[in-house]
């Protein structure tokens, strides 16, 4: 299954500084599809009037960078005047991608934003340590790409502009680099989305690494040279004072299981999972002491303060758990649903009753963010999973009516 192409696309990072020599940037909150909800600088795709991407990439970028910037908050900065800051590719796992060139613009005072368009919300100019402090605090969702470009800005004093847009640039290079972004969506879970045998249109599946000072490994489906790179984010946050503790398994399902063994034998840590899950899957091996089995309700204390509390939820799969870190309310939710497709349900008696009923408690578990298996995370689980649950009583419905009907060819039921 070939992945999206990602579209050609710019980002303007308005900067000023404070009279006293603060340095301020200006954030927006989008309102497209697109990381809808989520804090982010201003910037969108080519248009045709910005030029020829194929034979001019940085200058057609750099037109589209000043069009959106004007655009989006009425700030007019030359396109030759902006401070090239890097690039950045949206991962595999959206369903939309875009190949982003970042630019600095800088600004002689903070001027009040006079947008020409409704794409952008609540524009204003802020601190960037203010900005990723409400991040940290989860007041506001911020477009994960700005959050290493907000660590580095909160961290600069008097380094003149160039210099800040070389610091920017060495970020994002190191972010675009062999092993992968870092993908925070919120404080203290890292995505890894591992290249793995699963059904299209997915080409990956979401490994997460939960917690802050203790961590858990959660779902590393992918093989070989995944694992490899994997362990490479285990060992940057291994750097930064972190401890794995443990492999926590949502499900059976190779897509889910393919990297568990070698990942837990290379850091000497239990496998969590369902008695069913071990059951089905067998364990590739692992010894007795290396499994662990959790049934509804068992929680894996991690020593930062995160509480994974595993919830049965099967019909996707016989012995599937999702998992709620219940102090942030992340709900890890393996294969109910997917930001990508409808999921599968499984062929035994009553599945689709379970599944269903599985939805429902998810839908009602108290979740602020919902990470699935598959595609990007949902910033409004209760609505989402609602809207599943409706997509799928819908079909059942039709399913229904059309036997009523009499004897149906089976392309039509």
């Amino acid at each position: 299954m070939s992945r999206p192409s990602a579209k050609k696309s710019a980002v303007a990072i308005p900067v000023t500084r404070a009279p006293g020599g603060e340095l301020r940037v200006l954030v927006g909150r989008r309102r497209s599809r697109f990381l809808g909800g989520f804090f982010a600088f201003p910037g969108g795709a080519t248009e045709p009037e910005d030029g020829d991407p194929e034979t001019d990439e940085d200058g057609c970028l750099r037109q589209t960078a000043a069009r959106e910037l004007r655009e989006e908050t009425g700030l007019n900065v030359e396109a030759t005047a902006l401070l090239d800051a890097g690039r950045r590719v949206t991962p595999p796992f959206f369903p939309r991608r875009f190949d982003t060139l970042m630019y600095v613009a800088v600004v002689d005072h903070e001027v009040e934003p006079t947008p020409e368009t409704t794409e952008m919300e609540d524009l204003h100019w802020d601190s960037p340590a203010e900005v990723y402090r409400r991040w940290g605090d989860l007041e506001i969702r911020v477009a994960p790409p700005l959050i290493p470009m907000l660590h580095d800005l909160a961290e600069i004093r008097d380094e003149p502009y160039d210099a800040i847009a070389a610091r920017l640039r060495a970020t994002n290079d190191r972010m675009e680099a062999g092993n992968g972004p870092r993908i925070e969506f919120v404080p203290d879970v890292l995505m890894v989305p591992m290249d793995t045998v699963t059904l299209p249109p997915a080409t990956t599946t979401n490994c997460y690494l939960v917690g802050s000072r203790e961590f858990a490994i959660l779902d590393p489906g992918g093989r070989g040279a995944e694992v490899d790179r994997l362990l490479v984010h285990v060992k940057e946050r291994v750097a930064e004072g972190g401890t794995p503790v443990a492999v926590v398994l949502t499900h059976h399902h190779g897509d889910h299981t393919g990297g568990v063994a070698a990942v837990a034998r290379a850091l000497d840590v239990p496998v969590i999972a369902h008695e069913t899950t071990w059951r089905l899957w067998g364990g590739d091996g692992l010894p007795a002491e290396a499994r662990r089995t959790f049934a509804d309700g068992d929680v894996l204390e991690l020593n930062g303060g995160e509480r994974l509390r595993a919830l049965f939820t099967p019909g996707h799969a016989a012995g599937h758990l999702a998992f709620l870190e219940e102090r942030r309310g992340s709900l890890f939710a393996g294969d109910l649903v997917s930001g990508l497709s409808t999921i599968l349900v499984d062929s035994g008696p009553g599945a689709l009753d379970e599944f269903l009923a599985s939805l429902e408690r998810i839908r009602d578990c108290g979740a602020r963010t919902l990470f699935p298996a598959h595609g990007p995370p949902m910033i409004s689980p209760e609505r989402d999973v609602q809207r599943v649950l409706d997509h799928r009583r819908e079909r059942e419905d039709k399913i229904v009516a059309a036997l009523e009907d009499g004897a149906q060819p089976l392309d039509t039921v």
